[in-house]
């Protein structure tokens, strides 16, 4: 990537230097939609018990084509996908960082919409209020026609419709992502020759497994882990269940595991993973003893690996390596054609970004800020 680097600063001088121009500031009462003063929010923050800090709706996070981002924009995008995600985390307004990250997709999406209809001048013929309905429907489901969500919501849901849009119109007349949708035979090849994980599906197994707390075992079930775990063992063997035998004498110890591709899985320590690598459902584990806890298994299902030929794999292979060029080239486009003709804010919003396909952007920048500063 380093080859584009000398065109990419040029691409990107303009839009840099428009980017050093501060922030428009919030619009005034009697500009606001509705007119009035500012609707603060009370944003529960840590500290002191029963603080709260009050967050101006309309205060500037950032800015894109000298159209503002405020906080209401960003608590418009959290109801959104609070109610499409049903997460009740998102009970509690946002919290700064995650303000700042909401603002960023903002602008992005606006820069993109923003760039596809300066690109094509049929732009507006060809995207219709009706194909941007129906892709919201395609993307959203029922929720777009739910009559319970509010008129705001729908419309971000149109706006996201429209960003996805305008993404796919810029990108499809782009030589290089056609390019970058395509991948040639010998690229999956060599992929497939440089990832030997690729060449075997792993075995599978699920297991049951009984904790036992050193330090609460006794005080829970009236005896310590290390002379109650064989106990429970024992009578698995006799009951041919170990969830029947934890539910008998250790209530509430038992529960099953998720499913662990043995051949390679990073989360097992080495004794339970050789126990589940050899053992064969119904097989019991003996004790594991750790500094905290002990442990026992059991084996409930197992899928034996196999191995897997190129011609097995090409296909997944092809589909992966061609959605990651295209991701990868969708980010470049954003910064190489999108960012040099949008006016964005504040200056260091995209400076990853940037730094990913102009190495160095970021400490030359630096350096040419403190020679300003002298």
């Amino acid at each position: 990537m380093t080859a584009f680097a000398p065109c990419i600063a040029i691409l990107l001088a303009g839009a840099l230097a428009r980017a050093q121009q501060p922030l428009p500031a919030a619009a005034p009462a009697d500009e606001r939609p509705g007119g009035g003063a500012a609707a603060p929010i009370a944003a529960p923050e840590p500290g002191a018990a029963g603080a709260v800090k009050i967050v101006d709706e309309n205060y500037v996070l950032a800015a894109a084509n000298r159209e503002v981002v405020t906080v209401r924009d960003v608590l418009l995008e959290w109801r959104l996908e609070r109610r499409r995600d049903a997460d009740p985390a998102r009970a509690l307004p946002p919290k700064d960082d995650e303000r700042r990250k909401y603002a960023k997709g903002i602008v992005i999406d606006r820069l993109w919409i923003a760039h596809a209809r300066g690109l094509f001048p049929l732009y507006a013929e060809f995207v219709t209020p009706r194909m941007i309905d129906e892709e919201a429907k395609r993307r959203f489901g029922t929720l777009f026609d739910d009559p319970s969500v509010p008129a705001d919501e729908r419309q971000l849901m149109r706006v996201k419709a429209e960003v996805w849009i305008a993404m796919g119109v810029a990108l499809t007349n782009d030589p290089e992502y056609k390019r970058c949708a395509t991948a040639r035979p010998s690229d999956v090849r060599r992929w497939y020759d440089r990832h030997p994980e690729l060449h075997r599906v792993s075995t599978l197994v699920r297991m049951g497994r009984v904790l036992l707390g050193r330090e609460n075992s006794r005080e829970l079930y009236g005896e310590d882990s290390a002379s109650l775990l064989p106990k429970v063992r024992q009578r698995a063997v006799e009951l041919g269940s170990l969830e029947a035998a934890a539910a008998e004498l250790a209530p509430g110890s038992y529960q099953p595991t998720k499913e662990y591709a043995v051949d390679r899985e990073p989360d097992l320590r080495e004794d339970v993973l050789a126990f589940a690598r050899s053992a064969q459902p119904g097989e019991l584990s003996p004790p594991f003893r750790g500094e905290n806890s002990a442990m026992l298994f059991t084996v409930l299902a197992r899928k034996e690996g196999r191995d897997v030929s190129f011609e097995e794999a090409a296909g997944d292979i092809k589909e992966k390596l061609e959605n990651l060029r295209c991701n990868i080239r969708a980010q470049q486009y954003f910064v190489t054609r999108v960012l040099p003709e949008a006016f964005f804010g504040p200056p260091s919003l995209f400076d990853d970004e940037i730094e990913q396909f102009v190495p160095g952007y970021k400490e030359r920048k630096a350096r040419e800020q403190a020679r300003e500063k002298r």
